[in-house]
């Protein structure tokens, strides 16, 4: 199914962005700048204290049902680093995405990788959540915010229907339900408890190891 071209917002989106505000995840402590839409599904995201030469960030995302939630970490959809999560039975499942026209986007190839920090991604009756590093995130080539931005704005799209195989990161995804565009504070979500935070990851798998 085609994706609505404007999937993560659009350019006009930027002068009605919604505003990311401080929030705790109640179970890992850490402190992100999020934002928070009607339907339960979140985006946040902290920062080290020091942002020069920095490519990591840590993103939390979630909803209620059992749909995907996305986001963009430029802005808008195409040609920008994507982030799609959704809960499987008790388990999370995600992956990146990255496509330079409208439709379920596919999973790139790059040096990005995603480390879940288990104390900050769980589901329960009401809701889950996806906490990770976001390892090589920070790209210098458009496709994210840049490391010594201030200020952002990132796009986010939701659905309430579940990909076609849950199992499956690389799943295609259906029409979002809602979708838009939020400006965050970058410098409220820079932390100096960050390298601690980020220690909480899963170190990735190696395949082949001896």
């Amino acid at each position: 199914m085609k994706l609505a071209p404007l999937l993560f917002g659009g350019i006009t989106a930027l002068v009605r962005a919604q505003t990311a505000a401080p929030y705790t995840d109640v179970k890992s402590g850490i402190t992100f700048q999020a934002y928070q839409h009607t339907t339960g599904y979140f985006l946040g995201v902290a920062l080290p204290e020091n942002p020069t030469g920095n490519t990591d960030l840590i993103v939390t995302i979630g909803g209620k049902g059992t749909g995907w939630s996305g986001a963009s970490l430029a802005g808008p959809m195409k040609n920008a680093l994507l982030v799609l999560a959704w809960p499987n039975n008790n388990t999370i499942v995600s992956s990146f995405r990255k496509t330079n026209q409208y439709g379920s986007p596919p999973v790139p190839t790059g040096a990005f990788m995603q480390l879940p920090i288990a104390n900050g991604t769980y589901t329960n009756t009401t809701h889950w959540t996806y906490t990770f590093v976001c390892s090589k995130c920070i790209q210098s080539d458009g496709t994210t915010f840049a490391a010594n931005e201030n200020t952002t704005v990132l796009g986010y799209a939701l659905s309430s229907a579940a990909p076609s195989q849950k199992g499956n990161a690389a799943s295609s995804v259906s029409k979002h339900s809602s979708q838009g565009q939020a400006a965050f504070d970058l410098v409220k979500a820079r932390s100096k408890d960050f390298a601690m935070w980020k220690n909480w990851a899963a170190a990735p798998k190696v395949e082949n190891a001896f």
